[in-house]
């Protein structure tokens, strides 16, 4: 009679550790990919919307000429208008990701907002737009206009959140936020 010696499969024991290991490494995976995504689409939306303004306010400088930035957040577009006689001419329109949530710091900090030129290329009033995860619930980036009057470009700074803020701080402290060269 033959007794059975060692088998050369897995028990079930072998075969759960080992689909429990995968199951944390694809986790660990894909929480890190998401961040990166995350990231990149910052870096993307930074520079363009940065880019943006810096066409807008060229465009009036060497036109001599008042021209609009229409923020619009709820449909995810920036306009860069000509307004004459009521009439609204877009010269150009930039589509702002929507893997990302945006504010501003008016007091609807979810709403649309319109900003004039100068001629000389300054906007009429300094404006902020918050960059945020999908959900909206924390701010990572903030690209700021400052309208000195001395300066014919506005300055445009672009600051980094510390470490990401909840909506529900105070993320007008200075000490929150590190300017990004």
């Amino acid at each position: 009679m033959k007794i059975k010696g060692d088998s050369n499969g897995f028990t079930l024991i072998e075969v759960l550790l080992y689909i429990s290991i995968m199951a944390i490494l694809f986790m660990m995976i894909s929480v890190n990919l998401q961040k990166q995504r995350q990231n990149q689409e910052f870096a993307i939306q930074k520079r363009n919307i940065s880019q943006f303004i810096r066409k807008i306010q060229q465009y009036a400088q060497h036109n001599r000429k008042e021209y609009v930035l229409d923020f619009k957040i709820s449909e995810k577009m920036a306009y860069f208008l000509d307004e004459k006689n009521g009439q609204k001419d877009i010269i150009d329109k930039m589509e702002i990701s929507k893997n990302l949530s945006y504010m501003t710091n008016n007091s609807n900090k979810n709403a649309d907002f319109k900003r004039r030129t100068t001629n000389e290329g300054n906007f009429e009033r300094g404006f902020s737009i918050y960059l945020l995860d999908k959900k909206g619930e924390k701010i990572y980036y903030r690209i700021s206009t400052n309208t000195i009057n001395a300066a014919k470009y506005p300055i445009i700074s672009i600051y980094r959140a510390k470490k990401p803020i909840n909506l529900s701080d105070d993320y007008l402290k200075a000490n929150l936020w590190e300017e990004e060269i």
